[in-house]
């Protein structure tokens, strides 16, 4: 039974998707025989909103996990040719079609009592908003989603569509502390077999005040714009101790391993794992592997969950296979900018992040695509539901049939992210509390999410200590780089470094993360010694700019939002 409430969770999806344009609604024709998104069941549209949110989420994930290097950047061989305003098309119309229907939903909401789809939506909303500014900053907001009654939005200020958020996520806590009419049928992110309840509906409640820290802590250095004593809200928020801060109350978006009408699997796993799969210019970022096989010295034992193998070593590739085994390595790679956090002697990877089987690309390489599909390192079992990777070094071309079959999830806002965020403002913010218990509680947690997922074995409990110990005393590798050996500035670095390990399949909060702190301050540099300006925030896209007599006569990527510092230079 929930299998096919999915299938149709997905084609009312898919439906409403593709009815609507992004902000503006330029066809007002109406077929008396098509119901319009207003007159449908409040039920059939939370539906698709919630698959709509995760595919905003989704396509906000591709840009930004290339700008964090968890995926290689293979658009171009630096910032300046590496994406054009055309590119973010797709973010920008997910996102307003999704505001589109919620807009359209609240009114029958409201007058038939559905307050939990009412509240939930408004999370998502405040959430989409949020993300909007942190990618775009300034975006229409106050005039949006009018159709023909204007055409031409206004584009208000971020921190005012911040501020407009942080009302949503007020109201939506207001709203789903009401006992609803009804619940829904079905919660793609809470629910469980037997739909949704009273227990589901708190965890909204939560998310909603989690996702509140989320936004002041993301602009913890500019609570003036906001008018807010950032550490006075943040410890509001934790003194009444409902922040997500277990596994079952994380918010993330659940995949099935179905594979045909529809494909309900891990997008990146169907992208992976399918027969002579047509994975072209993806790759997994050298950069991020390094991080976890090499940059401390051990293997971090949650890399065989994130990472698999296809191959046992690339030492043996042909020239064909793998170019840059036999081209020299590029001198600007070699600087101390761009080495070890702990050991300064281990330089920055080239090529791939290591030998033995983790092949992925570098920054900005941009080279033509070889036959290696079968070779290259792919997604593992954590989150896309892929396979765990115990050394077997065979390809994964299996017609879906390998680890969980893409029974994965989206991970959105979990509470390893809590606990790190919780970690930042209490080093930075003046928050109470202590952030070295933050950060341990932080990367416990995530272990926990990693270990055992989609039937993967379990990590021993000592290897997790151990690396808890590498991190918090440098351990017997690093002895004096660990987090008790550290200045401020130190520490808030590995907080930031084991944050971007841990948001594996999540771009979003790492590059919201580098871009507030410049953390970690080694991320590999593009391929291209010359690598032009770093895209502080994306393009507007041109079903923007060209449609929208408003639109700003600026599009650069240079752009900051109201909460990024000035004087951080990334690369």
């Amino acid at each position: 039974m929930k299998k096919n409430k999915l299938f149709f969770a997905f084609a009312i999806g898919l439906l409403l998707t593709f009815s609507n344009c992004e902000t503006l609604d330029l066809d007002q024709t109406e077929n008396p025989n098509v119901p319009t998104i207003d007159q449908l069941d409040p039920e059939f549209v939370f539906n698709s909103v919630q698959i709509q949110f995760a595919g905003f989420i989704g396509a906000a994930n591709g840009f930004t996990q290339d700008m964090v290097r968890q995926t290689a950047m293979t658009g171009g061989g630096n910032y300046t040719s590496a994406y054009e305003p055309v590119n973010f098309n797709g973010v920008w119309s997910s996102a307003y079609g999704l505001l589109r229907n919620i807009k359209a939903m609240e009114p029958k909401a409201q007058e038939t009592n559905l307050t939990y789809h009412l509240g939930a939506s408004k999370v998502m909303k405040a959430y989409t908003m949020i993300t909007l500014v942190d990618i775009f900053g300034d975006v229409p907001y106050s005039e949006a989603l009018l159709g023909l009654e204007n055409l031409n939005p206004k584009f208000d200020s971020d921190e005012e569509v911040y501020k407009a958020a942080l009302t949503e996520i007020d109201a939506a806590i207001e709203i789903l502390s009401l006992t609803p009419s009804k619940y829904p049928r079905q919660d793609l992110y809470y629910g469980t077999n037997l739909g949704s309840d009273a227990e589901t509906q708190s965890k909204w409640i939560t998310l909603a005040k989690t996702l509140k820290l989320k936004a002041l802590n993301t602009a913890r250095l500019s609570g003036s714009a906001l008018g807010l004593n950032i550490s006075n809200e943040i410890n509001t928020l934790i003194t009444e101790n409902d922040l997500i801060d277990t596994i079952e109350e994380d918010f993330n978006f659940r995949y099935s391993s179905n594979r045909l009408n529809p494909d309900s699997r891990h997008p990146d796993y169907a992208l992976c794992y399918e027969n002579n799969a047509q994975i072209g210019g993806f790759y997994l970022g050298n950069y991020f592997m390094w991080t976890m096989v090499t940059e401390k010295g051990i293997t971090d034992p949650r890399a065989p969950y994130f990472i698999y193998r296809q191959a046992a070593t690339s030492t043996t590739a042909d020239i064909f296979t793998l170019g840059c085994n036999f081209q020299p390595r590029p001198a600007h790679y070699n600087s101390s900018t761009y080495a070890s956090f702990y050991n300064s002697a281990t330089l920055a990877p080239f090529c791939v992040a290591r030998t033995n089987g983790y092949w992925g690309r570098d920054h900005g390489d941009n080279g033509g695509i070889p036959p290696d599909n079968r070779r290259r390192a792919v997604y593992g079992s954590y989150p896309v539901g892929g396979k765990f990777d115990a050394g077997e070094a065979t390809h994964v071309q299996n017609n879906g049939e390998d680890g969980a079959r893409g029974a994965g999830i989206l991970p959105i806002l979990l509470s390893s992210y809590v606990y790190f965020m919780k970690a930042e403002a209490i080093l930075t913010a003046g928050v109470s509390g202590d952030a070295r218990v933050e950060l341990e509680n932080a990367i416990r947690a995530s272990f926990a999410k990693t270990s055992g997922f989609g039937g993967s074995p379990m990590i021993v409990g000592s290897a997790i200590d151990n690396y808890v110990d590498i991190v918090m005393s440098g351990g017997s590798l690093n002895p004096t780089r660990g987090y008790d050996d550290l200045d401020n500035t130190g520490k808030l670095e590995i907080i930031m470094k084991e944050f971007y390990i841990a948001a594996w399949g999540n771009g979003i909060e790492p590059y919201n993360n580098y871009r507030r702190t410049g953390y970690p301050s080694n991320m590999q540099p593009t391929l291209l010694p010359i690598s032009g300006d770093y895209f502080y925030s994306a393009f507007y896209p041109v079903n923007s700019i060209t449609t929208n007599t408003n639109a700003p006569t600026s599009n650069l990527r240079t752009r900051k939002t109201f909460w990024q510092p000035e004087g951080l230079n990334l690369h």
